[in-house]
């Protein structure tokens, strides 16, 4: 993969999150990604977190990767586009 100080944390956190990372790379790229990351560099030197759970911790709070999460996003849009529809509707049949 080379040289994970050449990627941008948002680079860097999009090939970890998404596990594209080689097996054989997955430590430095983790520990590349929480140096970045001042609160989770902290947790894990204190011995509080492991790498694992930190880049774990990384990835519950993405609505990307927390369970759950990204389902009431997609409710949201879909009452939002029902609700559109709703109300183009009744104009229409008002208009008419």
């Amino acid at each position: 993969m080379g040289s994970y100080d050449e990627l941008d944390t948002g680079q860097l956190e999009w090939v970890v999150l998404d596990r594209l990372v080689p097996p054989d790379d997955e430590s430095a790229a983790r520990k590349a990604l929480i140096a970045r990351n001042p609160e989770l560099r902290s947790l894990v030197l204190r011995g509080m977190l492991s790498e694992e759970e930190a880049v774990e911790l990384l990835r519950t709070r993405q609505s990307r990767y927390a369970s759950g999460a990204g389902a009431w996003q997609w409710v949201r849009w879909a009452i939002t586009v029902a609700g559109g529809a709703a109300a183009a509707t009744l104009v229409f049949h008002l208009a008419r």
